[in-house]
């Protein structure tokens, strides 16, 4: 009774996917990104962006801030935005 193997890579690769969902692509690249998120967003101002600790939490909540969105409007921007990176 052995186990298909083809059920484990599946199952592997699953787990890799749900692994990388969990990545905070903004987090990571915020330095890389922070002129970025300015062309993108223009109405963020440059301290907004200059922050060491950026985040999707904080871009959400600056986003909330400056243009006035809900919070699943400010996330749902920001998730679009990271798919493009």
């Amino acid at each position: 009774m052995g186990l298909d193997p083809s059920t484990n890579i599946g199952r592997y690769r699953q787990e890799v996917h749900m692994k990388d969902a969990n990545v905070d692509v903004v987090k990571l690249e915020w330095p890389r990104i922070a002129g970025r998120i300015r062309r993108h967003w223009p109405m963020l101002t440059e301290r907004d962006v200059q922050s060491q600790t950026g985040d999707t939490a904080y871009l959400a909540e600056r986003l909330q801030e400056r243009y006035g969105l809900d919070r699943r409007e400010a996330f749902l921007q920001v998730y679009e935005f990271e798919c493009e990176l």
